[in-house]
């Protein structure tokens, strides 16, 4: 059997510590210099370890006077496609979620947005961007834009809440990415950290 490699054998190791409680969500891990002595290993041994267990959402990276490698709280298993809410998965694996809104009003929708309306061109639409916590975690940002005439579909809620009924279909599109500079802010990632972005659309009686 091959041997694994040995930046997987390190992530394995800090990945269990965490699951462990050794290193509880907040905490500080070694830095690298000193997973370079505790390993034995190269520095760049390292933050491949550090960089598998950033894309599982594991650990979070700061920079600045303060900055350093945290320890975050491990992320629940859902399926961001299932017709049972998001939001009901992360309540049922035992997970406090509350959600905030950073906006609610008319604004230009993005390109692609345009594009899945079917329009070339189109004006200022309701929009509503929330920020979904996961044990006071920041974990989801979510931007909607409503094609007028349906607002009330939507109201205040997430598309995420909106269950599939008679009349009402999704489509779901979701591709690997980096997050933006305002995407960082907004869940407290570092620069370019991975994410995944799931473009979903809400089809009423046949109409997007």
């Amino acid at each position: 059997m091959a041997r694994k490699p040995t930046y997987v054998i390190i992530a394995e190791e800090l990945r269990r510590r965490i699951e462990a409680r050794e290193l509880n969500p907040g905490d500080k891990l070694p830095s690298e210099r000193e997973l370079v002595e505790e390993f034995g290993v190269a520095r760049m041994t390292v933050r491949h370890a550090l960089d598998l267990l950033q894309a599982e959402g594991i650990i979070a990276r700061r920079r600045g006077r303060t900055g350093g490698t945290f320890a975050r709280a491990l992320p629940p298993m859902i399926d961001l496609c299932a017709d049972r809410g998001f939001i009901d998965q992360l309540q049922q694996a035992g997970v406090e979620v509350h959600t905030g809104t950073f906006f609610a009003g008319e604004k230009a929708p993005p390109r692609a947005a345009v594009r899945a309306f079917g329009e070339d061109e189109l004006g200022p639409v309701l929009t509503r961007e929330f920020v979904h916590y996961a044990n006071a975690t920041p974990a989801i940002l979510e931007s909607v834009c409503i094609r007028p005439g349906c607002e009330d579909l939507v109201g205040d809620s997430s598309l995420r809440d909106i269950a599939p009924r008679a009349g009402i279909s999704f489509e779901d599109v979701i591709t690997p990415s980096v997050a933006s500079e305002v995407e960082c802010q907004r869940l407290g990632l570092s620069h370019s950290a991975p994410l995944q972005r799931i473009a979903r659309r809400v089809h009423v009686d046949g109409v997007l």
